[in-house]
């Protein structure tokens, strides 16, 4: 090899390593570029909206945005299922479907092949741009470009990259299905009304459901005065559909059911600070919390203080069971109902006084008759907000023992209809039986039906009660049941009855005439007491 061709080679080599480390500087130039400018500037209908973009390595040229970032920039509703790692936007009558790692858009009836595939991260789906921009600009009522730090133009059909084609494909199917609730005139609606509570910071709207809905299904957004509310998988009759307390920032609702889910429509007064929906999983209601700007006038103040007080657990009634000439049931050495329920009763009145500073009223004060209807004529009379009622259980067997709590209902087991007919056999001691001359099957149906709207209530009571005696008194666990009880019936306040040990049981009868036991007892109700009044106050 001559001279000349061995400098034409090294010359050559060193021309390609020069080119080779000009385009690594200007790669990494690139990269710097682009970590430094983490955020999209949209410009939608004139305004400048915020989009935090991640970038992905050797797609830096573009950059991905969260989906959810970007309807709520568009102001469209969406539908996410985390299992199948999908999202539907929806554009009116249009569904948009995208798929994580998945090219293949669904636009309506049509497939878009993307160029390059959406990623998942930090529980969202995020999409390529201004590629899905593109897809999506014919659908969106309204302008929107995207704004650059070098360039101030329309991004969407001037853009460099292929314009994205329908293809005649079928996209891969999910890894998981997404949930498909059945259409509505099928099944019974699971959204029954509304209720409108105006607070002093702003508006709380409660969703009435009968079902537990995923936070997931359920999308809000506010769009020229009205507050939208869809919920994947509603459904709604808005010939049935109850409207109660309307006023304060809402003036007007509108139900409508559409295909996969029912939307509920808010005309509001004002502007909205904030807002913020979630599922309370107890009253499986859908609880929406408008912040306003507007102060609360004085009056309206003074009102829901004065409504608040209403609702507050002040009055506390405890009834010792039996009394006077029914003794109850006896145990095997004579102790009797009637003397252990009192003395219990009369502990739990000193302890609810001194901890609760509530009014507590025994519906007897010493050993006297007092017929069942009196009792809860009693606790309505002197507006009870509880009613808790005591007794000792008995068994023809000597062998059962444990501790049980109930709340009014149908009983559902044998145990529980055994015992609900012995307590109410004291209307025999009662001179007249003509006040329970209608608590046939029917009416008995429709009177604790009459009690529902404190069922739950009652059974969060019931079982706050059974779980503190038990692990007090070391005595077995029975459960919470429920059962027929008269003395409960027409107690218009949560009310429960409880059994606090077997009297028929050797040893614990031997337990409830001991003033130590009656005390514990007691103390534990009262501690029930006071965790559901501080729960349930909280919540007013």
């Amino acid at each position: 090899m001559s001279i000349e061709t061995m400098w034409r080679c090294r010359f050559r080599v060193c021309r390609s390593n020069l080119l080779l480390l000009f385009l690594i500087l200007n790669f990494l130039t690139a990269s710097k570029s682009l970590s430094q400018s983490p955020h999209l500037d949209a410009l939608v209908n004139g305004i400048h909206r915020d989009l935090p973009a991640i970038y992905i390595p050797n797609l830096e040229k573009f950059p991905f945005i969260g989906i959810q970032d970007l309807a709520d920039v568009l102001d469209v509703r969406t539908y996410y299922s985390e299992k199948a790692r999908k999202v539907i936007l929806y554009f009116n009558n249009i569904e948009v479907k995208v798929t994580a790692m998945n090219p293949f858009v669904m636009v309506g009836n049509k497939i878009i092949q993307l160029p390059i595939e959406p990623r998942y991260a930090n529980g969202d789906i995020y999409v390529p741009m201004p590629i899905f921009l593109n897809v999506v600009k014919p659908l969106f009522q309204g302008t929107i470009r995207l704004v650059t730090e070098e360039e101030k133009v329309t991004v969407a059909p001037e853009v460099t990259q292929k314009e994205p084609q329908p293809v005649d494909v079928t996209p891969p199917a999910p890894a998981k299905p997404e949930p498909k609730p059945a259409k509505a005139i099928k099944k019974q609606p699971n959204l029954q009304g509304v209720q409108i509570d105006e607070k002093t910071n702003g508006t709380l709207i409660r969703i009435k459901t009968n079902t537990v809905f995923e936070s997931s299904h359920i999308n809000s957004r506010i769009t020229r005065g009205w507050l939208y509310i869809d919920v994947y998988g509603g459904r709604v009759d808005p010939k049935h559909f109850q409207v109660s307390h309307l006023g304060g920032i809402v003036r007007k609702v509108v139900p409508v059911q559409l295909s996969q889910m029912a939307q509920i429509s808010f005309r509001l007064r004002g502007e909205i600070t904030s807002r913020k929906v979630y599922v309370d999983q107890n009253s499986k209601e859908i609880l929406v919390s408008l912040a306003t700007k507007e102060q609360v006038s004085e009056d309206v103040l003074k009102s829901l203080e004065s409504e608040k007080r209403k609702w507050l657990i002040d009055t506390i009634i405890i009834d010792p069971g039996h009394g006077g000439r029914d003794p109850g049931a006896i145990g095997p050495t004579g102790v009797k109902e009637k003397d252990v329920t009192l003395a219990i009763a009369r502990y739990l009145k000193k302890l609810l006084t001194r901890k609760s500073h509530a009014r507590v009223i025994l519906t007897r004060e010493d050993d006297r008759f007092v017929p069942l209807n009196d009792r809860t004529r009693l606790a309505n009379y002197e507006q009870g907000k509880l009613f808790v009622s005591i007794h000792a259980n008995s068994n023809r067997s000597a062998r059962v023992n444990g501790i049980t709590t109930y709340f009014l209902g149908p009983a559902k087991t044998e145990e529980a209809l055994e015992v609900s007919k012995r307590e109410n056999a004291v209307i025999n001691y009662e001179k007249d039986h003509s006040a329970y001359a209608d608590y046939n099957t029917e009416n008995y149906i429709l009177l604790t039906l009459a009690q529902n709207v404190y069922l739950q209530e009652s059974q969060e009571l019931a079982a706050l009660v059974q779980s503190e005696v038990t692990k007090r008194v070391k005595i077995k666990n029975r459960g919470v049941k429920q059962a027929g009880y008269y003395v409960l019936i027409g107690a218009s306040m949560p009310n429960i009855l409880i059994e606090v040990a077997f009297i028929s049981n050797k040893r614990e009868e031997k337990l409830l005439r001991t003033p130590q036991f009656q005390r514990k007892v007691a103390e534990a109700i009262c501690e029930s007491i006071l965790k559901f009044k501080k729960k349930y106050e909280k919540e007013i």
